[in-house]
């Protein structure tokens, strides 16, 4: 049966490594994975009438991170149903709940040592994750932080 699972991210590819570990765990079933983005969203009309996900998720995304979520994608292909980045906007643990319930989410992975590193108007949503008293799995993975700037791709496929 096909798994929902989310897993925070902050559009660097070191973050990718909670994706890399649960796919890891759950290679014998498929699983469809939701990367969440959090930011605030602004609360000019003008903005929001003109509030596109899809172009703010190009903006943020890399040609480097869309790189590592290809090669996950190819990694991967026999355990794998999709990956989408979905955008969350809450500023509550009932926002989050609604968003869960929603995207019908099974299992939530957080990184247990890495920290969001969340871009302009963007936020942390692992503290947020914890409040709403949802199931999930804190996963440790070693982070090479004095070689990750200059070669992270290599350095997830480690």
């Amino acid at each position: 049966m096909d798994k929902k699972i989310l897993i925070p991210i902050d559009f660097r590819i070191e973050s990718l490594n909670t994706l890399k570990y649960a796919l890891e765990e759950r290679k014998q079933e498929k699983s469809t994975i939701i990367l969440m983005y959090s930011e605030h969203i602004s609360d000019s009309i003008t903005e929001l009438l003109f509030y596109d996900s899809a172009k703010k998720i190009k903006a943020l995304a890399s040609s480097e991170f869309n790189d590592a979520i290809a090669i996950i994608l190819n990694t991967y292909e026999s355990s794998l149903h999709a990956i989408k980045i979905e955008l969350f906007n809450g500023m509550n643990k009932n926002a989050f709940l609604n968003f869960y319930t929603a995207q019908r989410i099974d299992l939530i992975y957080l990184p247990k040592d890495y920290r969001l590193k969340p871009h302009k108007n963007g936020f942390d949503a692992i503290p947020l994750i914890k409040k709403s008293k949802v199931e999930y799995k804190e996963v440790a993975w070693a982070s090479d932080h004095a070689s990750a700037s200059k070669d992270e791709l290599n350095q997830l496929f480690k």
